[in-house]
Order: C-alpha cells, then structure tokens, then sequence
C-alpha cells in the first residue's frame, strides 16, 4: 500500500468502480464524501482511513435519504481481515450498512471489492433525499455519449473541478471567493482543498494555481469542457 494514504487517495478508484456499475457519480453532495445515482436510485459512500464509531453513525445518518449506504476503507490484503473483522462486519449487516475494500499495490491499479453489499431498498423520497437530489440537479450533470472510450467519464465533480481549472488557467491564481465571482462552485474551495485529481497547487493560504497536471487535465477534456 502506498505510504501516507489520504482519503482523497480512495475517490478516483471508488469514481470509476460505481461508474462502471453504471451509476453517476457526485462528490461532497450533502456533505457526504461520494453520491451515486442510477435510476433513481440514490448510493452514498462515505470514505475513511479506517473504521470508527464516527463513520458508522455517519452512515447511519446518510441511511436517512440513501438507497444504500457503504462505508469505504483500504485494506493491505484482502485475505488478511484485521482481527476485528467478524466483529465488524456483523454489525454493519445488523445495521444495513455495505463495506467496500480499496486495495493499494505499487505497480497496479487500486482494486475495489464489496466486501459485505448492500441491496438497494428504494425509499420514500424523504425531504432528505430530496435534498442530495436537488443538489445533484443543480450542478448541471453532464454524461459521456456511449460508446466513448479515449475520454473518461465525465462526472458532475469533475465539471466542477474543470470550471475551476479553466478559471485559474485563464487568470492565474485565485481565491475561492475570487473563483465564485467568476461563476464557480459554491463548494469551490472544498474542491481546492480536498483536490481529488490533484489538479492544483496551494500557493499560500488561501490562494490556488493549476497544477502541471491540471493543465494536461484541461487537454484531456477539451472535447467534453
């Protein structure tokens, strides 16, 4: 496993599992870390280090508008649980709460495994859902055309994400609120700081620039941007 994970080291292979599952997926809806939504169907991740109390009431709050809800954790081996395990996982199915395995091996893309799934129960659309819902709506979710297969999915996060890339390429280093006056986000300086792609640099506080990889992110999406 890579030294010093962070949890915004989960997102991009928690992003392209779901996709290929066929949901859209969304970042930092409602506050939660990742949303999900396939026909109506609504599947919130919530992203840790490692398991807690804290993320497991977490996910119960999220039960509240959520189809499914699952807690994501890296694992060094999928054949080595931690001794907690049984103990873990049991409770979590007593709950209905899913777990989802990330796996890290120098070399390789990481590996995502349901770990203990999660059937889908639609609800009745609660003013909670409705709210993940309205937000989601409300980025303006554009989606790849079928069939594409040299330009990666397009999310609402990663619109976002490029809005705000352009933004700094264009006229250097911003500000959030600079940013937001620019028609940016709301959520623009969580974008910066939890920066998922890695797509931009902090240049002292506050105040962000585009990364190198930012800039060839830029190239990559021209098409769909």
């Amino acid at each position: 496993m890579k030294s010093e994970l962070r949890e915004i080291d989960l997102y991009p292979p928690l992003e392209k599992f779901l996709t290929h599952q066929g949901y859209l997926v969304h970042a930092e809806v409602v506050l939660s870390d990742i949303s999900a939504t396939k026909e109506g169907m609504l599947l919130v991740v919530e992203v840790k280090l490692r398991f807690n109390l804290d993320v497991i009431l977490q996910a119960l709050e999220r039960q509240r508008a959520a189809d499914a809800v699952y807690i994501a954790v890296p694992i060094r081996n999928f054949r080595r649980y931690p001794q907690r395990w049984k103990t873990i996982r049991a409770l979590c199915s007593r709950l209905s709460i899913g777990i989802l395995f990330v796996r890290f091996v120098d070399g390789r893309d990481p590996e995502v495994e349901v770990a203990l799934p999660r059937k889908e129960v639609a609800r009745r659309t609660s003013k909670e859902k409705l709210l993940f819902l309205q937000e989601i709506e409300q980025r303006g979710v554009n989606r790849n055309t079928g069939g594409c297969t040299r330009v990666p999915l397009f999310t609402a996060y990663r619109k976002e994400a490029l809005r705000i890339a352009r933004c700094l390429k264009e006229h250097g280093p911003l500000s959030p609120r600079e940013l937001r006056t620019l028609g940016c986000a709301s959520a623009s300086g969580s974008i910066l700081l939890k920066n998922y792609y890695g797509w931009f640099q902090r240049i002292e506080r506050g105040v962000y620039q585009l990364s190198e990889k930012g800039r060839k992110a830029l190239e990559e999406y021209s098409s769909v941007s």
